[in-house]
């Protein structure tokens, strides 16, 4: 006789024996299922890592670009506002910045544009400051119009 569950098979002696025939399938199939929540989680760890890593990168290239403007303020200062020749690719703790400087007239003012570049990694952040120069009778007066 035949079983979906059950095998006959004639043993040495001629006596009928029944064995078993499942072969462990809900035991694989939780086996597959404990694998699957394994692969899982591991994969949503990784991306949490990664979008840590993202997250900070973008940190510190927002305080490297600002730390180039920073910088550049200070040259400027020392130079009596004269200096233009910015940086390019300075390294700062782990990523670099960069620092353009660019005059220009409108009229009678004069402008001065400051782009500042912060790198990290993959990422990459500016900060731009305008500043303009207000003459008087008494003084001359650089005015920031704003850091975007």
């Amino acid at each position: 006789m035949y079983n979906k569950r059950y095998y006959m098979y004639m043993g040495s002696n001629d006596m009928v024996k029944f064995v078993r025939c499942g072969g462990g399938v809900g035991l694989r199939v939780l086996v597959c299922a404990v694998s699957l929540l394994a692969l899982a989680g591991a994969i949503v760890a990784l991306l949490q890592t990664f979008e840590m890593r993202k997250a900070d990168d973008y940190r510190k290239a927002v305080l490297l670009s600002e730390y180039g403007l920073q910088e550049a303020f200070n040259k400027l200062r020392e130079s009596s506002y004269q200096w233009d020749a910015g940086f390019a690719n300075e390294s700062y703790e782990d990523g670099t910045f960069s620092v353009a400087v660019t005059r220009e007239s409108r009229g009678d003012t004069v402008y001065l544009k400051i782009l500042s570049t912060g790198v990290m990694g993959s990422t990459t952040q500016t900060k731009e400051c305008t500043l303009r120069l207000e003459v008087s009778e008494e003084d001359t007066v650089w005015v920031n119009e704003g850091i975007r």
